[in-house]
């Protein structure tokens, strides 16, 4: 499996990241710097709002520290006071900048991490474009030399995005194809295996306006499929990048057939049955599941993250 950390780009990113671990660790250490200022703060003015003694007025953050006749007053610690108050002037001012400071920092930490996460997902394109392809196979199916495309589907024939390289013959008839022996046609559609499933929708969310709904099993998502989502890490850096680039993105969902009344079969074992046997027969396949094509447009909303639903491995 190609991993980040074996490729190599224009970028180092693990100095990014050695960047952002200071970015983090001098965050952590101006909010401990700001909540004792605000601690110190709040017994300041804890001890000034409280009166030093039964009927006498407490001394407050602006009330006078002398009498009518403009002497210090005698029923209160004027010193104490005069201290304590230009100490707390202090506080806010120091309260004022290092809040400043956190703000600053944190705008630097969302860009780099942004440009850290738009990096690696251009850096996994990048390496595997720019990898040796295999030699050229002969298709017996098509009768055609075929070549590799970079995200491993083939280059050369009909659906070759949803053919893998590495099978010529998997879920393939040369019938349907070609046509039967009574030269009929056939539908030459092969149903991608799910990869994911989604599991939760926010109401009001990229995903509700694409469609999605609780239950759908994802068979494309891009130019991602079954077997280079990579545990569904491929999947969080394409949102990212198609989100940074104000795209949209085509997947394909699976979704359980309805009978006649438009109600989804009882038997709820037998369809996630199908999709789960070895030889993934895909005429049976089709009789409880129907190919969804859906445009997803990653974006940040009132709720968590960009897509608006939850996705888990199938």
């Amino acid at each position: 499996m190609l991993t980040t950390s074996d490729i190599t780009t224009g970028t180092d990113i693990n100095a990014v990241n050695d960047d952002e671990l200071s970015l983090r660790k001098l965050l952590i250490s101006l909010d401990g710097q700001k909540r004792n200022i605000e601690s110190e703060a709040d017994a300041i003015i804890h001890e000034l709002n409280t009166p030093p003694a039964d009927g006498v007025e407490p001394i407050g953050l602006t009330g006078l520290l002398v009498d009518a006749d403009g002497y210090p007053r005698n029923d209160i610690d004027v010193y104490r006071a005069r201290s304590i108050r230009n100490r707390f002037r202090i506080l806010q001012t120091d309260h004022k900048e290092i809040s400043e400071r956190i703000g600053g920092l944190l705008v630097q930490l969302a860009a780099k991490k942004k440009d850290t996460s738009k990096e690696k997902a251009e850096a996994v394109e990048n390496a595997l474009r720019l990898a040796p392809k295999p030699k050229p196979k002969f298709d017996s199916v098509t009768g055609k030399w075929v070549v590799q495309n970079w995200d491993g589907s083939v280059a050369g024939v009909k659906d070759g995005d949803r053919i893998r390289f590495d099978d010529l013959s998997k879920n393939r008839n040369k019938n349907a194809i070609s046509g039967g022996v009574d030269g009929e046609s056939k539908s030459s559609h092969i149903i991608s295996r799910p990869f994911a499933k989604i599991d939760g929708v926010s109401n009001q969310s990229p995903a509700t306006d694409a469609g999605i709904v609780v239950g759908d099993l994802i068979s494309s998502f891009g130019f991602l499929h079954a077997n280079n989502h990579h545990r569904l890490s491929a999947v969080a850096k394409l949102v990212l990048k198609i989100a940074d680039e104000k795209r949209s993105i085509q997947i394909t969902v699976l979704r359980r057939r309805r009978n006649e009344e438009g109600n989804i079969s009882t038997n709820t074992s037998l369809p996630m049955d199908v999709l789960l046997e070895s030889n993934y027969d895909n005429e049976k396949i089709s009789k409880y599941w129907e190919e969804v094509m859906l445009t997803l447009q990653p974006r940040p909303f009132s709720g968590r993250g960009l897509l608006g639903c939850h996705i888990v491995p199938f």
